[in-house]
């Protein structure tokens, strides 16, 4: 009978130790997983954030896309140039003093979000230039943008379409042809400046 509550004895204890081993092994895993989980999440977080983020619905060949850029790390952000998964070129496009208002053109160096700072993408100002439009962008329709920064980083956005009745704009070109409405410009004509383009 004692031979028999001793090896009872023992054998719970071993199964006592081996269910506590393997909870530990388990709270371990789970730990590592959530700390790579949360690296990768911080990783593909980028250098800035993205928010109020829009595109402009349109049947035309050109678009805008909108919203507020922040810089929250310590230290300057170099945006330089940005793609889109959607046909066309794509372009960082600014708002400059021009002879008849104010113009817009590609602000061919980019933009610096200083530490802590923001860029307004807005209407009428700074923006993302969407241009060579083959087909229309529809309202709703969820557009992914890349932003390029000058360390290389890349980080992609997400922005859904809306209608927006916004003034045309004067699309300040290299060449001198007169200013034109988009929506009669051909491809010859887009590339070659002067045009007026929805903000």
């Amino acid at each position: 009978m004692r031979k028999y509550t001793r090896v009872a004895v023992a054998a719970a204890s071993a199964l006592t130790l081996a269910l506590g081993t393997a909870a530990c092994a388990t709270d371990d895993s789970a730990d590592a997983t959530d700390t790579t989980t949360t690296a990768e999440a911080a990783a593909d977080s980028g250098p800035v954030t993205f928010s109020d983020g829009w595109a402009k619905a349109t049947d035309t060949e050109m678009s805008g896309v909108f919203g507020v850029i922040a810089n929250p790390g310590d230290e300057d952000v170099h945006l330089t140039g940005v793609s889109a998964e959607i046909d066309g070129s794509h372009e960082l496009h600014e708002s400059v003093p021009g002879g008849g208002g104010m113009s817009m053109q590609e602000k061919e160096d980019g933009f610096v979000i200083p530490a802590g700072g923001e860029l307004l993408l807005q209407p009428g100002g700074d923006h993302i230039m969407l241009m060579g439009l083959e087909d229309p962008i529809t309202t709703g329709q969820q557009i992914s943008v890349t932003l390029e920064f000058a360390d290389g980083a890349e980080q992609e956005i997400t922005v859904s379409a809306r209608d927006f009745e916004g003034a045309e704009e004067n699309y300040a070109g290299d060449m001198d042809h007169g200013d034109m409405d988009h929506g009669d410009m051909d491809d010859d004509e887009m590339e070659h400046g002067g045009m007026d383009h929805d903000g």
